[in-house]
Parts: C-alpha cells; sequence; structure tokens
C-alpha cells in the first residue's frame, strides 16, 4: 500500500509537470540570453527530478517521459550554441567542434521526446540568424503549437551576439548537465519520424492503431510507446500499446505496460482482462511474463 501511496502522489505531481512542460520555461521579451539559458537548465533539472521518482517506482515510460525531455531541452540549447560557434568560424569543421556532444542534429534531440518543443525552436533559430526567413518560419511554427510552448513565448535571438568564450562556456555547462542526465538514463531511438504531428500523443495513438490494421505489429510497438510516454493519462493508450505488444508476440512488454498502465487506471476493465489473461498464459507456460 506504501508503493501506491507514493504513485499516487507522484501522479498529482505529474499533472501538473505535464501541463508546465516540466516547468514554466524562458519567456521573450528580455535581452539576456544568458539569464534564459539557465532558466532552461532549471526547466531540464526539474525534469530530470521527476524522471529520478518515477524511475523509482519502476515507472519506466513516465520516467523516460521526463528524462527524455530534459536531454531534449539541454542538447537542443547546446547544439544551437555549437552551431552559432561554426558560423562565427569556429572549429576546422562542425563534426571536430561538436565532438564529445552526445546528439549533434535536430531530429535525434527531438525523437529524446516529441512534446519537446525546443529542438523545432532552436532549429529555427539557427536558420533566423542565419537569414533564412522561410525555413526559420516554418520551425518556429511547428515549435510554437506545440502544448508546451512557453505561454510567454521565447526569445533567444541574442545568443547570436555573445561572444565565442561565452558560447563554449554555455556549451560546456550544457555538456556538463547531460552527462548528469546520462549518467542515469540510456535513451533508444527507434528513428520514428519526426513528424510536425508528432508532439500529439493522439496522433502517436492513431498511428499505432494504423500500422497494427496493417498487420505492422513490431513497427506499432514505436508510436505506442511514445503516445503512452507522451500522454500516459489516457486509458486507450495504455490499452493500445498492450495490444500491440501482445500482437507483437512480447508478452514481457505487454506485463510491463500493464503494470504502468494499472498504476494510472487500476480500475480499467480492459487492462483488467489482459491481466487476467498474461496470467493464464503464465500459469499454463506460455509466456515468459
Amino acid at each position: 500500500m506504501k508503493r501506491y501511496r507514493g504513485i499516487l502522489a507522484l501522479l498529482l505531481t505529474l499533472t501538473v509537470l505535464l501541463a508546465a512542460g516540466c516547468g514554466d520555461g524562458p519567456g521573450g521579451g528580455r535581452e539576456e540570453s544568458g539569464s534564459d539559458a539557465e532558466e532552461l537548465i532549471r526547466t531540464a533539472e526539474g525534469c530530470m527530478a521527476a524522471g529520478d521518482r518515477f524511475s523509482a517506482l519502476l515507472m519506466d515510460e513516465t520516467a523516460a517521459y521526463f528524462y527524455g525531455f530534459a536531454g531534449s531541452t539541454l542538447g537542443s540549447l547546446r547544439l544551437a550554441a555549437e552551431r552559432i560557434l561554426w558560423l562565427k568560424g569556429e572549429g576546422e569543421d562542425f563534426g571536430s567542434l561538436a565532438r564529445g556532444s552526445r546528439y549533434t542534429d535536430w531530429d535525434a534531440l527531438g525523437e529524446l521526446c516529441f512534446a519537446c518543443p525546443y529542438p523545432y525552436y532552436f532549429e529555427g533559430l539557427i536558420w533566423d540568424v542565419q537569414g533564412m526567413e522561410e525555413e526559420a518560419e516554418t520551425a518556429y511554427g511547428r515549435a510554437s503549437v506545440m502544448t508546451n510552448f512557453p505561454e510567454d513565448g521565447l526569445d533567444f535571438y541574442s545568443m547570436k551576439d555573445m561572444s565565442t568564450a561565452e558560447l563554449y562556456a554555455l556549451r560546456d555547462r550544457l555538456r556538463e548537465a547531460e552527462e548528469k542526465l546520462y549518467g542515469v538514463y540510456t535513451p533508444v531511438l527507434y528513428g520514428y519520424s519526426r513528424s510536425e504531428f508528432a508532439f500529439s500523443a493522439e496522433y502517436l495513438c492513431l498511428d499505432a492503431c494504423e500500422l497494427m490494421d496493417g498487420g505492422s505489429y513490431k513497427e506499432a510497438l514505436i508510436p505506442a510507446r511514445y503516445a503512452v510516454r507522451q500522454n500516459p493519462r489516457s486509458e486507450e493508450n495504455w490499452v493500445v500499446a498492450v495490444t500491440a505488444a501482445l500482437y507483437a508476440d512480447d508478452p514481457y512488454q505487454a506485463a510491463v505496460w500493464l503494470q504502468e498502465g494499472l498504476a494510472y487506471f487500476p480500475e480499467s476493465r480492459a487492462l483488467g482482462n489482459y491481466l487476467k489473461a498474461l496470467q493464464t498464459l503464465r500459469e499454463k507456460g506460455e509466456g515468459a511474463v
């Protein structure tokens, strides 16, 4: 009972954190990118702390959401600093400049957490400082429609005026924070497309259902996983995920998702029926659950 009381307390925290994107985030209208950067780092640190709490309760997908949001946030700001350094003429080539960084492309940073607006925002920023208005507008637009985009907007444009020393210091500060994160969390990327709609758990759940309808059960596991991460408060998402795992002949994954789903929806009839079915399989020795 103590464990479940802890889960209920964390679920109340989760509702607040998901709604706020782990924190309010930096707003627009200020001139100091340095202070905005520190605020963004604090947002990521709040996500890391939430990830730690859910990980301790073995709620792996919920923990992965918060860890992924932190990694996506930190990495996007760090990559922006590296790109601006490159535009200022630093490094023999971008590969040598970014050597030692974990993720050096926007797609990978986006897949860490599709609900995080910062990969699209900072990608737009880099287009913007180069005068590529159409590309910048597209990326900014994709960031701005996300639920977790700060209400007051973002304004990191003054990063282009930071000195190389300041940018290197910011990069190193972010690398340090990333290393702390990846000391406790190892993300797995599946190469899922960074669609402009992938921030929506409903879109991801629908994609999983369509893949299952077409008989692509293993492929359906990927969007199903991202759907429960991005909206674990949807019973349907957990039912679809468990269904996909069973159709993909992966009873272990089904059991793991079932356990986490039942933490959110202990009275769910559909999840309860799946639990009985898995228990029957285990008793018959037909699945290593």
